[in-house]
């Protein structure tokens, strides 16, 4: 998988939201969680509490795995932009609103 980092309004340090899977921006659960200030585990609840077609969730969220920091296989999920943009959606608060915008950029950038 082929990673690409960005710098998102003039930020001293490079940021890692996007990588870039087959042409297309995506990212994961993981990364949204962390970002978010939110539990991985309650990501993957919203992910899965989503009510839309199943064709668009088969075309923008694909189950993945990670090891853990323990050493144990972990389900994430790997997300297109309009994949995250319907998560994100759900997501409240001023700190939602700044990584909202944080993504909106980076995947404009990616593409």
């Amino acid at each position: 998988m082929s990673k690409k980092k960005l710098v998102l309004y003039g930020e001293s340090e490079v940021t890692e939201l996007i990588h870039v899977v087959k042409e297309e921006s995506r990212t994961t659960s993981l990364i949204v969680a962390e970002k978010f200030g939110k539990r991985h585990n309650n990501v993957i609840r919203d992910i899965k509490k989503l009510e839309c077609p199943e064709e668009f969730w088969l075309l923008n969220f694909e189950e993945r795995e990670y090891v853990d920091e323990r050493g144990k296989t972990q389900k994430m999920y790997e997300m297109t932009r309009d994949g995250f943009t319907l998560l994100a959606m759900g997501f409240t608060g001023k700190k939602a609103v700044e990584w909202k915008v944080k993504y909106i950029t980076a995947f404009n950038r990616m593409e």
